[in-house]
């Protein structure tokens, strides 16, 4: 017998005995009433990665992330510590996977588990082995005593979740969140239940308790003890269908900061700062040390936050010095590395800065929708800039020196999908000039204003303006004061932005009315765009709408109706029946926004603020 012959006999041996073992080492611990597995695997959750691919071409197509995010959430079901070692997917183990650039990086958020505790695997995966549909089997083994044995255990099929928690808004003190989720499916749920770890006691009140078709429902959640800054915590709903008998957990997690709504500009110089604080504007990209005169003297007068950007590879230098400072409002990765830097490259930058600091969020800003779902949940905030007209792209513009307004919305719309729970910051076109349109190189105040609000309405909890150049400004001043009305409007609403999420529109409005609503627990946001213009090589005309019709559907009973412009407030006149307003909006050029309130006299209260943030303004800019 060969040499070869008898080592595989040997082999085959080994491997039959050490399965018997195993074997019986389950069947006995089942018969004990135990199981064998040290973790649960609670549940999978799969979003597919997608992105407009219809009306946005992009230049660079030709590789395609055809997998998505898989979030395994598993829970220490066993009386001693358990430390997972690696995972390993349809018999392939983790390094198969990420050496071969099947997925472009993982992450164990609480590798090492506490009796009862729970933690998640992220898996980013881009090829088809990850697509919808694909069966796997998955399998979690933990390091004891040399050895690598089994500790968890799942299989089934890649498949979107009917429900989804969409958002989870922190509030400041982290004390208090909401909630979204949101039913994808045709059936209707019934919410039963709220999870929530690290272990705290809760109390939640939901706005509604069923939740049907297309709809939200949001959860204001109140803990007992603050969150700690940076720490990873997980939520989870468990709902039933109609007949009690299906029941679905949906789980989503994030680190836990307090969230805020930036109005923010990248450049900024001693002979601007009165400018932009008469704009509105409270945060910007700033750096160096912390006894600049920007942080000793400007920030503290103005009130204006920095954006810290850190680099690839990270500045430690810069971590170091900034940390836990109180006019730093996020940590600043990267600007569009999906051009240059590889996910996973990005992925660790992001670890390396979260094992020195875990006092701000990390920020990075993406600019291909190609790439979204690979770079967007590396970091706390993702970011993404598409701009319409006059600038340089990576999509396919129909003419040279612009695009449909409306492309930027399907940007910012990929990017939440790609990014949920988490908010999302924007930069939002605004005073930098380039070349592709010679005759007006920079937006007009309509074109300004259209992608702001198609912007705001997809989702974005934060607008940073690209740009604020001086010397532009000088040129075209409608568009300075196209910004400052706009930060008024912003500055009015940044808590509404922040405590609503997308939801589908539901009514009806003229065809060419691009209605995006915003729910909130007891209000609407409509962000209206009007559709009716042309790509022009100056600048683009819209066709003004008269005595505008619109119907909304509503989760609750409205009883206040205001239209909100850079110019003022506007109460409207409404026909209410029960939970469907009716109302005529007399003009439109461009854009405007609508609130809807089950408050009766919110109008004192918005007028209120309103006189307030105009007399922040140190001079008028629309006169």
């Amino acid at each position: 017998m060969s040499e070869r012959v008898f080592f595989c006999i040997l082999l085959l041996f080994f491997s039959v005995s050490v399965y018997s073992f195993a074997q019986t080492a389950q069947i006995g611990a089942k018969l004990e009433g135990k199981s064998s597995m040290r973790l649960a695997i609670e549940k999978i959750i799969y979003r597919p990665a997608e992105w407009e691919q219809e009306k946005v071409k992009e230049f660079e197509s030709e590789i395609v992330n055809k997998g998505g995010l898989i979030h395994v959430y598993y829970r220490n079901i066993s009386n001693e510590p358990v430390r997972i070692r690696y995972w390993r997917w349809n018999r392939k183990d983790r390094s198969y996977w990420i050496l071969n650039h099947f997925v472009a990086w993982d992450r164990f958020i609480n590798q090492t588990v506490q009796p009862g505790e729970l933690g998640v695997l992220e898996i980013n995966a881009v090829s088809d082995d990850f697509a919808p549909g694909a069966k796997f089997s998955l399998q979690l083994l933990q390091l004891v005593d040399d050895l690598s044995p089994l500790c968890a255990t799942a299989e089934g099929t890649l498949i979107a979740e009917p429900l989804r928690i969409t958002y989870i808004h922190v509030l400041p003190q982290m004390k208090d969140m909401n909630i979204f989720i949101r039913n994808f499916s045709k059936d209707t749920y019934q919410i039963r239940n709220l999870l929530f770890f690290p272990k705290n006691e809760i109390s939640v009140d939901w706005s509604v308790k069923e939740i049907g078709p297309d709809e939200m429902a949001i959860g204001k959640v109140q803990l007992s003890q603050p969150l700690s800054s940076g720490v990873w915590f997980v939520t989870g709903v468990e709902a039933s269908k109609d007949n009690g008998e299906t029941k679905k957990l949906c789980f989503a997690h994030r680190r836990a900061f307090e969230d805020t709504f930036p109005i923010g500009v990248w450049t900024n110089e001693p002979e601007t700062y009165e400018a932009l604080y008469n704009m509105h504007i409270d945060t910007m990209v700033e750096g160096g040390k912390k006894d600049n005169p920007f942080f000793k003297e400007v920030a503290p007068k103005y009130g204006f936050r920095a954006m810290v950007h850190t680099g690839v590879p990270l500045n430690v230098d810069t971590v170091r010095e900034f940390s836990g400072h109180p006019h730093v409002i996020c940590w600043m990765l990267q600007d569009e590395p999906d051009w240059s830097i590889p996910a996973n490259v990005m992925y660790l930058t992001n670890q390396h800065l979260c094992q020195y600091d875990n006092t701000k969020p990390t920020f990075i800003t993406l600019c291909r929708n190609i790439k979204f779902f690979e770079y967007a949940s590396i970091c706390d905030i993702p970011c993404q800039d598409h701009y319409s007209v006059t600038a340089p792209s990576s999509s396919k513009w129909p003419k040279p020196y612009g695009t449909r307004l409306e492309e930027t919305a399907y940007y910012t719309r990929d990017l939440k999908i790609a990014s949920e729970p988490k908010p999302i910051w924007i930069w939002s076109q605004a005073i930098a000039d380039w070349g592709e349109r010679p005759r007006r190189p920079v937006p007009t105040p309509e074109e300004l204003g259209a992608q702001l609000v198609l912007n705001l309405g997809r989702g974005a909890k934060g607008i940073i303006w690209f740009n604020h150049d001086k010397k532009i400004a000088q040129k075209y001043p409608e568009l300075e004061r196209a910004m400052q009305g706009w930060g008024r409007v912003m500055s009015l609403l940044r808590d509404y932005f922040l405590s609503s999420d997308p939801i589908e529109f539901k009514g009806s409005a003229p065809k060419d009315i691009d209605i995006a609503p915003l729910l909130g627990r007891n209000f609407m946001l409509l962000c209206l765009t009007n559709m009716d213009y042309e790509i022009h090589p100056e600048s683009y005309p819209f066709k003004e709408k008269e005595n505008i019709d619109i119907t909304v559907n509503l989760p609750f009973p409205g009883q206040s109706l205001f239209e909100i412009r850079p110019q003022g407030i506007t109460e409207l006149k409404a026909n209410w029946d029960q939970r469907k307003i009716s109302f005529n909006l007399p003009k439109l050029k461009s854009e405007t926004i609508i609130l809807i309130h089950t408050q009766p006299d919110l109008g004192i209260q918005l007028n209120s603020t309103w006189n307030e943030i105009l007399a922040k303004e140190i001079k008028p800019l629309d006169k």
